[in-house]
């Protein structure tokens, strides 16, 4: 009888550990969970990498017009380099999986991005 009394309480104690919606030793309590983090996680690599895509097409546009020239464009260009650098970090850091590193690299491709867009509008 003691040892269906330890069962029971221990069944009810693991229950109680594990409540829906939250995680078990770090992990995702559902899968559902984990597949909406990576949507959510792959839509923005994509923003980012599209909103770097659109700047340095405009940047280039701007460079072969001779819109921009002299220290300005070295400015930008330096900007350019280390937009690109920071989007390709962010894509490696989703790539292999480490989210707080992608979300580290993902705000500072943002605000690279961001300044860029700033010198040349």
């Amino acid at each position: 009888m003691k040892r269906f009394a330890f069962l029971i309480l221990a069944a009810a104690s693991l229950c109680a550990c594990a409540p829906a919606g939250s995680t078990i030793g770090g992990l995702p309590a559902a899968p559902a969970d984990i597949s909406e983090t990576t949507v959510v996680d792959e839509k923005a690599a994509l923003s980012v990498e599209i909103a770097y895509q659109a700047v340095a097409l405009s940047v280039k546009a701007m460079a072969q017009t001779n819109i921009i020239m002299g220290t300005p464009a070295e400015t930008i260009a330096a900007l350019d380099r280390a937009a690109y650098a920071a989007v390709k970090a962010a894509r490696a850091a989703y790539d292999a999986g480490n989210a707080e590193s992608y979300r580290e690299a993902e705000a500072i491709a943002r605000d690279h991005i961001a300044a860029l867009l700033r010198l040349v509008t």
